[in-house]
């Protein structure tokens, strides 16, 4: 059998994320370890990938850490990877970006190293082959990806090439499942490569063909396996220059392989993503065995975990904002830069284990998209509209308002909002964990139970004026065990700092309707440094009452407004029903730990046979500055 190059990388995770605790705790635990190993050990050869947030953070608190760097570099002991500036999830990128994010890490790296990368490491081994021309264009010779990607019928080991359009680019497998344990003992190690390698290539003709193999290290780990058993032995094998007499096996870099490497395998690698987050996207929070023969795609975990998805989308709907802007270009630049900043791919999901990102990396890539879009205004005369297109990419039109302070998307088909954005860099209210958990769903309760009794009222336009700003959407629905029929039409009129929510129940069946109709609105966690964010206020029986220390809360009528402060942001919701209502508010919590706050408007419904009630809500986004007492 041919001898195996075995390469050994750092993974994706080693790359600091978060806030400047954060990122010096990852550096002390981690990233300082190996770069001590490495300068007292020349022998021992690591590829480390990059993120330019990493970068700029060792220049501003550790310098010292690019110096050891340069030198490692200078006597070939490193080899440096690209992921992107910002760590994306290139897949999800337009070529634009993808391009952009790759070009502006190399100028960091080569200011900061002196030395800019010839291969990749993607976020998650999220792959597709539509990135073959973009890492071409770039002048980036391989890329890796994880084994479980590879087909069979390329056989493993070996090194691969892909192409797409006429353009190519090599492929080295990470073998994940070889990644040495901090107990095991290094000689343990080595046989169960060599067994693991033996078995893959059992009555393969080309067995002496030149074999490589890219080992990454535990992403829990990784700082301390340069103090562990298996480090020490491979070490010894270094430093003694024994790699002869251990048969097969020999460790390198992997550019210094390639540069020998006479052939590769020929392989077309469909689009795919890590098993180990894969096991995670058939079902929400349950790993589940992929039974499919299709690979699982980052859009088939996008379309399980909604709260991510609704992330992409508005990271798209900037993407095409600022393509078509014009005006100001110092401005598009600095709009595209804080698209960039949202992109990276811990917004979205952990590749340690696999699920979807946590509530405060998705509000802080919300925040940095409506910076952008607040740039992209600034670029160019903005005139505030109300459009209704496909927007979230499902087939149907959503009604998209943009107003002077905030950007809005209502739903078609439940007339909820979905997406309620503060521009100037403000968050996204509406993105709870639980992404059905939105702003003014609506339901029905028998007088004396908890449980809804109105069967899922799905809304159909029945007007739609863009200069008045104006929607009507109709659905019909069933009420209780005895199905009685009824209507709900739901109006909402687009505002410069808010909606007027009209709703207009009609029975339409031949008995009696006896009822509770409840209207329900959700804000989520966006500051997550105080668990008391929000400050709700009413106005009850003609007085003021502060609810910051009284929840859960319900009262059975009486309310006439309710006052919600956000101090971090500066804002307040102000709602306003026309008719004095019964209120309920609590506190949702998530999985992630992020919680919301939830509130309800009820009122008693005692309709005869073909009789409707009116209802009416204004709804207002109001500044603290602009705010007069209740």
């Amino acid at each position: 059998m041919a001898k195996v190059t075995i390469c050994l990388e750092l993974p994706v995770a080693s790359i600091y994320v978060g806030e400047e605790a954060s990122f010096e705790e990852q550096y002390q635990q981690g990233f300082k370890k190996v770069l001590s190993f490495l300068y007292t050990h020349h022998r021992f050869p690591l590829s480390i990938p990059f993120s330019g947030e990493q970068l700029v953070y060792f220049q501003d608190r550790h310098p010292e850490a690019l110096e050891i760097l340069k030198e490692l570099t200078n006597r070939h002991q490193i080899e440096v990877l690209g992921v992107g500036y910002y760590a994306p999830i290139f897949p999800l990128l337009f070529p634009v970006d993808r391009i952009g994010q790759i070009e502006k890490l190399n100028a960091e790296l080569r200011s900061t190293i002196g030395k800019r990368p010839r291969g990749m490491m993607l976020f998650g081994s999220i792959w597709d082959s539509s990135l073959v021309t973009t890492f071409q264009s770039c002048d980036m010779e391989y890329v890796h990806i994880d084994s479980t990607l590879v087909p069979s019928t390329a056989k493993g080991f070996y090194p691969l090439i892909t192409s797409e359009q006429g353009k190519s680019v090599k492929i080295l497998p990470l073998y994940a499942n070889l990644s040495p344990s901090l107990e095991e003992d290094g000689r343990h190690w080595f046989e169960r490569v060599k067994h693991a390698m033996r078995r893959e290539l059992r009555n393969e003709e080309n067995s002496d063909f030149p074999l490589v193999l890219t080992i990454p290290l535990d992403p829990l780990s990784y700082g301390d396996f340069f103090q562990s058993p298996v480090c020490e032995s491979i070490n010894a094998l270094l430093e003694s220059a024994r790699l002869d007499a251990e048969e097969e096996l020999s460790f390198s870099l992997p550019q210094a392989y390639l540069r020998t490497a006479k052939r590769f395998i020929p392989a077309y690698i469909p689009a795919g993503m890590d098993w180990q987050i894969g096991q995670w996207a058939r079902t929400a929070y349950k790993k589940c065995e992929n039974k499919s023969r299709f690979p699982i795609t980052i859009h088939d975990y996008l379309n399980t975990y909604r709260q991510s998805k609704r992330l992409y989308e508005r990271m798209v709907y900037i993407r095409m904002r600022l393509g078509q802007s014009g005006g100001d270009k110092v401005r598009k630049k600095a709009a595209q830069e804080k698209l960039w900043e949202a992109q990276g791919g811990l917004h979205f999901l952990s590749p340690q284990d696999g699920l979807p990102a946590q509530a405060a990396l998705r509000q802080k890539a919300y925040r940095a998209l409506n910076e952008a879009e607040k740039l992209v205004r600034e670029s160019s005369d903005f005139k505030e509209s109300f459009t209704k297109f496909d927007y979230n990419g499902d087939g149907l039109c959503e009604y998209v308002c943009r107003m002077q302070t905030f950007h809005a998307v209502i739903q078609d088909y439940t007339g909820q909002i979905i997406e309620l954005d503060l521009i100037n860099g403000g968050p996204d209210y509406v993105a709870n964990t639980d992404s059905k958990r939105t702003l003014f769903s609506e339901q029905l309760y028998e007088r004396g139970h908890s449980e809804a009794g109105l069967s899922p009222i799905f809304f159909n336009e029945r007007k739609f004026d863009a200069r008045r700003q104006e929607i009507q959407l109709e659905g019909q629905g069933c009420f209780a065990a005895a199905k009685q029929a009824l209507s709900l039409r739901k109006n909402y009129i687009v505002t410069t700092n808010g909606f007027v929510l009209q709703y207009i129940l009609k029975n339409e069946s031949q008995t009696r309707l006896d009822a509770v109709f409840e209207v329900e609105a959700n804000f989520a966690q966006t500051v997550f440094d105080t668990e008391k964010q929000y400050e709700p206020e009413l106005i009850l029986n003609g007085g003021r009452k502060t609810l910051s220390d009284a929840l859960p809360y319900s009262v059975d009528s009486g309310v006439s407004m309710l006052q919600i402060l956000d101090r971090a942001d500066k804002i307040s919701f102000r709602f306003e029903p026309n008719e004095a209502a019964g209120f309920k508010a609590d506190t949702l919590c998530f999985a992630d730990g992020s919680h919301a706050l939830s509130i309800r408007f009820f009122w008693t419904v005692s309709l005869e046979a073909d009789r409707a009630m009116e209802k009416t809500i204004n709804f207002a986004i109001v500044p603290i500055r602009k705010l007069h007492s209740l």
